[in-house]
């Protein structure tokens, strides 16, 4: 058994002082420091930091020098030993919209991630961003690729397929996010040309969230509502956001917030491989990728991703929207385990849920990251 003890303690409604963790692989117990008989425990010193629930993922392409397009796994490993670094304890992978045959080999390598065991961030499935998306809003997507959603195409690999990325506009992809809810997949609208009319009746299909917020689709107009409005008529809709602070401004990044609520917000990287690399030049999907101060662009302009680590998210938009810690993390944690239909098990600190944490300070440097209740990383001072 495991104590973790001198640390705040990010719970679902509250933040705890004076108590201690005790786990395995799993939370045992969470109990005031006074009543916890330690003797004979590991003990880890939280250093009075924050003690938040694993960090989660639910959109990222590549980091490292890595991209899982490449459909590598002793290099995806590699990737995976890394990320803790950055807070992350689980993620799901994102595909480009190239060659089917090339977006399948991706889904599969994904697939045996999730069933290899491993010590870093744990694959929870893949997110499939393309093909089926808009080929006029198409992003840094190639246009050449893009095509209309076709059920027969993902058949077969529900079990690695978690979130599918859909313009619902395009003909038959309304029938292809009717299929997917049914077959437990679930459905988020992005890189589109939708109206607010075709928006709620994704949503009311089952839809359920916003692929990278304001970015690839329709912007909120006067007489245009677009996706964004329909989101925020909807509750249960979640929307992403990538807080860079280049890809969305910190003003519209407080209107979202006033619009949905910090319960329906979620912080994604969409990095691609060249995150955590400093400045250069790289690649997505075969397409030239220039990295400067002003973020990662294609040839003609386009955001290639980011290059963003989900702990600097998570500190842009907490100064940003001047958030508590509590609310700070839960578009890393809570959020996207609600979506993902995983909470209780992951995105909270309670007995029985997985021993997924993290260690941050005031600025949301990533002191410890446990996954599983394994340390996988630990910040040298």
């Amino acid at each position: 058994m495991i104590a973790l003890i001198n640390a705040k303690i990010i719970c679902e409604h509250e933040i705890l002082r004076d108590h201690v963790v005790l786990f395995e692989d799993k939370i045992h117990a969470i109990l005031p420091k006074e009543a916890a008989d330690l003797t004979g425990m590991e003990i880890i010193d939280g250093m009075d930091c924050y003690l938040s629930p694993g960090f989660i993922d639910i959109h990222k392409h590549g980091a490292y020098d890595y991209d899982f397009m490449d459909a590598r796994n002793e290099e995806a490993l590699s990737l995976l030993a890394r990320l803790p670094e950055t807070g992350a304890s689980s993620l799901y992978p994102t595909t480009m919209a190239m060659g089917f045959p090339e977006v399948r080999r991706a889904m599969e390598a994904i697939g045996a991630l999730m069933d290899t065991p491993h010590p870093g961030t744990q694959v929870l499935g893949c997110h499939m961003e393309g093909p089926f998306l808009s080929p006029d809003w198409g992003g840094a997507q190639p246009r050449e690729f893009i095509v209309p959603a076709d059920y027969s195409l993902v058949e077969g690999l529900e079990h690695v397929i978690k979130l599918v990325t859909v313009a619902p506009e395009e003909p038959g992809n309304m029938d292809f996010i009717r299929l997917c809810i049914r077959a437990g997949i679930r459905v988020s609208i992005g890189h589109t040309l939708a109206h607010y009319e075709d928006a709620m009746a994704a949503f009311a299909l089952g839809a359920s969230s916003v692929t990278h917020t304001f970015c690839a689709m329709h912007q909120l107009q006067h007489r245009e509502p677009g996706v964004v409005c329909a989101a925020s008529e909807n509750p249960g809709v979640f929307c992403e956001l990538i807080a860079d602070n280049l890809h969305i401004h910190p003003a519209t990044q407080r209107a979202l917030l006033k619009l949905k609520g910090i319960g329906q917000m979620i912080l994604v990287t969409d990095s691609m491989r060249f995150a955590g690399m400093g400045y250069g030049e790289s690649t997505l999907a075969g397409q030239h990728v220039t990295i400067d101060e002003t973020g990662a662009h294609l040839d003609n302009g386009f955001f290639a991703g980011s290059v963003l680590a989900l702990n600097d998210a998570v500190a842009n938009y907490r100064r940003n929207n001047r958030l508590s810690m509590a609310d700070a993390v839960k578009p890393v944690t809570a959020n996207p385990a609600r979506l993902m239909g995983i909470y209780g098990q992951k995105g909270v600190i309670s007995p029985g849920a997985d021993a997924d944490l993290v260690l941050i300070d005031e600025d949301i440097r990533v002191r410890r990251t446990i996954i599983a209740g394994r340390t996988a990383f630990c910040a040298a001072n």
